[in-house]
């Protein structure tokens, strides 16, 4: 698994015990008695259970979201939620690709992944694999947050008004910085569609 796939399973299932804690917390469970000796054995254990499912975690959350998105932007019209150009930006593009098929908007997200993939310089490809990384952190952890509180009906404290507070300042904060990845990436295609692409040197290997 690559690194950034790595971080993008194992972030979000950490923000969701973190806010089950802390909600916890502010709902009265004493976490203090959970490091008694009559209990730690079975504590560790817990953790130890949950370090394992860390990444199986990450991934069903990153497949949540990744349905949420993809039924967001079908309600909106669109094709897909990892791929919007503008019908010059299309056009642009689709004259670099030297493509036979006939030129369709349905096809977006392989125009702009060929034209990301084989077309950009590795430097560019890069930063925007980083901004692209970024927004779907953000996301998979919007759902991870929200999720704590869907399983802390199982435990038995209450989820006070601090704990949703927390997590609404929590989720804003994600969802702007989403938000402002996502422009960043769709901006930085656009702008390089309409310029001339010197590809990539021969050695350059793409990752992602």
């Amino acid at each position: 698994m690559d690194e950034e796939r790595r971080i993008r399973f194992t972030i979000p299932p950490f923000l969701l015990f973190a806010s089950l804690l802390w909600g916890a917390h502010l709902g009265g469970c004493d976490i203090k008695s959970f490091f008694k000796p009559e209990t730690a054995t079975a504590v560790l254990g817990l953790l130890a259970a949950t370090a394992v499912a860390i990444v199986p975690i990450g991934f069903v959350i990153s497949t949540l979201s990744v349905a949420l998105l993809k039924a967001v932007a079908a309600i909106d019209g669109r094709e897909t939620y990892e791929a919007v150009l503008s019908d010059s930006t299309f056009d642009h593009i689709w004259g670099q690709l030297k493509c036979t098929q006939k030129k369709d908007k349905k096809l977006t997200l392989y125009v702009a992944a060929t034209f990301d993939h084989e077309l950009l310089e590795n430097g560019i490809h890069k930063w925007l694999m980083r901004r692209w990384n970024s927004f779907n952190l953000a996301a998979h952890s919007i759902v991870a947050l929200l999720l704590a509180h869907v399983f802390a009906l199982v435990f038995p404290f209450r989820q006070v008004c601090g704990w949703w507070l927390t997590t609404v300042f929590a989720v804003l904060v994600l969802f702007f910085t989403a938000i402002n990845a996502r422009r960043e990436t769709m901006g930085m295609i656009d702008f390089q569609a309409h310029r001339p692409q010197k590809g990539r040197t021969k050695g350059d290997t793409v990752e992602g």
